[in-house]
C-alpha cells in the first residue's frame, strides 16, 4: 500500500520574523498571525508607497521643468525667425 505523501492534516510551523506563524494544512487560508506582523507588513508597504510617489512625483517634476525650459527657448527662437522674415518682405 502506498503512503500519502503530505494529505495528512498536520501543524507545521514557519518563523516570520520573531513571530511563529501556524499553518493548518498546505492551502495555506487557516493561519493565525499576531497583529504585530500584520501591522510590519502594512507600515512597511505604506512606507513603499510613499517613497515610490515621491520619486515619481521628483522625476515628473523634473522632467516638466526641462521641457518647459526647452520649449520656451524653442519658442523664442521661432518667434525671432517669424519677425526677421516679417521685417526682411515688406508689402
Amino acid at each position: 500500500m502506498a503512503a500519502k505523501m503530505g494529505t495528512d492534516r498536520t501543524f507545521r510551523k514557519a518563523a516570520v520574523g520573531n513571530e511563529v506563524v501556524k499553518l493548518s494544512d498546505y492551502s495555506g487560508l487557516s493561519f493565525s498571525l499576531q497583529s504585530s506582523a500584520f501591522a510590519r507588513r502594512r507600515g512597511q508597504t505604506a512606507i513603499e508607497y510613499l517613497l515610490v510617489t515621491a520619486s515619481l512625483l521628483f522625476v515628473f517634476v523634473a522632467l516638466y521643468r526641462t521641457l518647459q525650459w526647452y520649449l520656451s527657448r524653442e519658442f523664442r527662437a521661432g518667434g525671432v525667425v517669424v519677425m526677421r522674415m516679417y521685417k526682411q518682405t515688406p508689402n
